[in-house]
């Protein structure tokens, strides 16, 4: 029996407004508790894609078009304060670099629980003790000292794992983690790692963007490699990394496999 079909995408195309098409006819689904991975080097549209899918392209500078479904419900008809509602709580995302994620002005603990009274009706206190939960398994070293700190105090991999303590109090139905383990170092990019496969085994689906086939060998169930805009290739991600259909898929792995070896 298959699983539900969390999130859907038929046919998106993005435009820049006078110039380029950047995404054709991008169609691709996730079912719950599985995750897909999307790669392509920088500037193939898997990031457009994905800011796409949560309305986070600006109007004035792309058209959007196609159908886009999350749990059944069309998110490209929604206006600001629904899509905003969907945002952060139903669909989390962690994004590539840590270090522009938090406000550098406000102390992290602010932030955190800003975001989730945002979400959830609690008190100032309980979303206080909620994050201190959520960060104390992250593994975070003194985390009452690291709620009242500035982030850039902070290193990388630990804003990282910040943002994922973040996602996993809205106990999301998906991940969008877009390039996440990109900007940090190679022992950090593995602490990250080992924790997005602990949300796999928490059931909670995930969308994988990354050019490092390490990342999406580790995690993704299903893949899909983008070039210029267009998928072209996808399927299992055993089949794709072992038989490989298209020279540009090759030369990913070359790329990568290289990029691991220099680093």
């Amino acid at each position: 029996m298959s699983k539900e079909k969390l999130l859907s995408v038929e046919n998106l195309s993005i435009t820049q407004n006078g110039g380029p098409t950047l995404v054709n006819s991008v169609s691709l689904a996730i079912e719950s508790g599985k995750c897909l991975g999307i790669m392509g080097e920088s500037g193939s549209g898997k990031s457009l894609t994905c800011k796409a899918f949560l309305g986070l392209l600006p109007i004035k500078t792309f058209a959007v078009s196609g159908d886009i479904a999350f749990c059944g419900q069309r998110l490209d008809a929604l206006d600001m304060r629904a899509m905003n509602a969907i945002r952060g709580k139903d669909i989390a995302i962690v994004m590539q670099n840590p270090m522009t994620a938090f406000d550098p002005a406000f102390k992290l603990g602010n932030q955190i629980i800003e975001t989730i009274r945002v979400h959830l009706p609690v008190k100032k206190q309980e979303a206080f003790e909620m994050a201190v939960c959520q960060l104390e398994k992250m593994k975070l070293p003194r985390v009452r000292e690291l709620m009242n700190s500035y982030p850039h105090t902070l290193s990388g991999g630990m804003l990282q794992r910040t943002m994922i303590a973040i996602a996993l109090m809205m106990s999301p139905k998906l991940i969008i983690a877009d390039e996440a383990t990109t900007a940090l170092d190679i022992s950090t990019q593995a602490v990250i790692l080992t924790e997005f496969q602990k949300i796999r085994k928490l059931g909670i689906a995930m969308l994988v963007v990354s050019h490092d086939f390490g990342v999406v060998a580790q995690l993704a169930d299903d893949l899909i490699v983008m070039k210029n805009g267009n998928i072209v290739e996808r399927g299992r991600t055993s089949d794709v990394l072992r038989h490989p259909q298209t020279a540009y898929t090759r030369e990913l792995m070359e790329a990568s496999i290289l990029e691991r070896r220099i680093g």
